[in-house]
């Protein structure tokens, strides 16, 4: 009884151990792994385009007294969360991308998000 205790308690150790080092490998490959700064030049010329067509979006619903359904303050509120996000992910890129210094894919990816975001928001049909 003893060493059946002692095997399971063995194996459940080196169970603990190997999902250590699965969860090591998840933190390397998410805090190491970078993009090209071709890719990352593309998603922020796309970012700034959004964002200038957020701002004509927001200007057209004030100025039309917030025309329901396009300008619904859901649809308001998820444009601010998405510009939010992308000029924090530019914050984070410009200096790294200045210095020649490797973009990591977390801030990458947190722009990318904040283009599809944008791009789904209702800001291109406003004033059409």
């Amino acid at each position: 009884m003893k060493k059946l205790f002692l095997a399971l308690t063995l194996a459940a150790a080196l169970g603990g151990c190997s999902t250590l080092q699965n969860l090591q490998g998840v933190y390397n490959t998410v805090t190491q792994t970078t993009v090209q700064p071709s890719w990352v030049n593309i998603a922020l010329n796309t970012y700034y385009g959004l964002k200038q067509t957020a701002t004509t979006y927001a200007t057209y619903c004030v100025q039309n007294k917030f025309p329901q359904p396009v300008c619904s303050a859901a649809n308001r509120r998820a444009v601010i969360k998405f510009i939010r996000s992308g000029d924090g992910a530019v914050a984070a890129i410009q200096p790294q991308l200045a210095a020649g210094a490797p973009i990591y894919a977390t801030a990458y990816n947190v722009l990318v998000g904040a283009i599809n975001g944008l791009q789904a928001a209702p800001i291109s049909t406003a004033g059409n």
